[in-house]
Formats: structure tokens, sequence, C-alpha cells
């Protein structure tokens, strides 16, 4: 135990033992401090920093409704905005992720918008991270991207191969180096189903692919690899955004 709080508990027995109304209830004041004190501050600038963001988020939600035009206002389905301002309350503090929950709760009040609003949208913004809400904006303006694979390929094993990394998309990364750049959030949201993807087919115009071939990651592979054993290629592939990607985007970006 801590010697600070050892010598807390010590003098609280202590004090119980003279008999003292007050003494007691002060020390065990004293003894929570020391045990839970600096927890407590912290609780408190989250619970300030929480209120900022609920009313930031409050406010958001309202201007929305307000640039709805008068004869498509109506009364938002339960179903779809009880749910949503139930789960916001775990993600306001995340400005993405609070933007496209406020989009879901402005078009389910928009009657030219409400008949898109699926019910699943919710529990998809449940579980996209901030890099997911980053990468489907790519599909915002471009609903298909080039996407890679990099293998080692065993020259004298008829040609067999070893995928290294999968899924690598670039984004807003300037390089790829670990090979894992952006791939969970890309394999999120396919397993969420707002993009498909397939090494089947890729792009006929092959700079497509050039970012990933000029990448530290496909070079430093080649410079540790036999030449006469293996080397490293690269699966390419496409990205699409799913029809329900893109009314995903409609309504919630």
């Amino acid at each position: 135990m801590d010697p600070i709080i050892t010598a807390a508990v010590t003098s609280f027995v202590t004090t119980v033992a003279t008999n003292s109304s007050k003494a007691p209830l002060q020390t065990l004041d004293d003894l929570w401090y020391l045990a839970f004190g600096k927890i407590n501050h912290l609780a408190e600038l989250k619970r300030a920093k929480y209120e900022v963001a609920t009313t930031e988020y409050k406010n958001l939600v309202s201007q929305k409704i307000i640039e709805i035009e008068e004869q498509n206002l109506q009364e938002p389905p339960m179903s779809v905005v009880g749910p949503a301002l139930e789960a916001s309350r775990f993600y306001i503090e995340e400005h993405e992720l609070r933007e496209m929950f406020a989009n879901v709760i402005a078009a389910s009040m928009d009657k030219s918008k409400s008949k898109m609003v699926h019910h699943s949208f919710v529990e998809i913004i449940k579980q996209l991270s901030p890099d997911d809400a980053n990468n489907i904006q790519f599909f915002k303006e471009r609903d298909n991207h080039p996407i890679a694979q990099f293998k080692m390929n065993f020259l004298q094993k008829n040609n067999s191969y070893l995928v290294l990394k999968t899924n690598v998309f670039i984004g807003t990364y300037p390089d790829i180096i670990t090979g894992n750049e952006n791939a969970a959030s890309i394999t999120n949201l396919e397993r969420l189903g707002l993009v498909s993807i397939s090494y089947e087919e890729s792009y006929k115009d092959k700079s497509n692919y050039s970012i990933f071939k000029e990448s530290s990651f496909y070079h430093g592979q080649a410079a540790i690899l036999n030449p006469e054993i293996s080397r490293i290629e690269l699966g390419q592939g496409i990205i699409r955004l799913s029809p329900l990607g893109k009314t995903f985007i409609e309504v919630c970006l």
C-alpha cells in the first residue's frame, strides 16, 4: 500500500479510537482525496469538456434543421432519431462522427431525404473510427479508387506467392512505410458494406498504381530480397463505393 494512504488509514483508526465526532469524518475525507482526488479533478475537466461538446452538437443539429425548407419539415421517426441521439452521446467529442449523427437526425426530419435514411446508418456510424470517417470522404467526389496488395513471389516454386500486406489504401498518407496504412480502416468499411474490393480487376491506366510501386515499403522489400529466389510484386485492385455506401454518403456526409 502507498505510504501516504497507509498513514492516512492509521490516522483514521487512531481518530476513531478517541471518540471524536467530527475528526473521523474529516480524516476519511482526507483519505478519500488522497485516493481519488486527482481522479475527481480529471472527471471535472472531462465533464466540462463534454458540456462544451454537447452545446456545440445541439447548435449543429439546430442549424441543420433550420436549413430544411419549411414545406419539407416533418416529425422525425423515433426509430431513427431515438437511436441516433442515444448513440451520439458516446461520440460527441469526435467531430467527424458528431457531424454524421447530426446529418442523420436532420435528414430524418426532411421529407426530401427521409426515405434515404436507412436504419442501419446509426449502427454503422457507431462502428466507424475517425480514420474511417476520413477515408469514406474520399468516395464523395469519386466512387472508385486504386487499392493494392504487396506480394512476395517465390520464383523457384512455380511462381507461388505470399501476400505480405493487403487492402493498402493511400488516403491522406504521402508514402507507404509499413504497408498497414489505412488497411484496417478500409477492411472495416468493407465489413460494414460501404465499399467493395476486387483484385480480379484493375485500371487500364497503370499510373494509378505508381504511388504503391514508388513507396518506401515496396523499395524496402525489394532491397532485402534475393532476386534469384523471390521478388516483391504488386497486386492491383479497385475499391468501389457500394449502393449502401452511396446512400450513406448522401445522407451522412
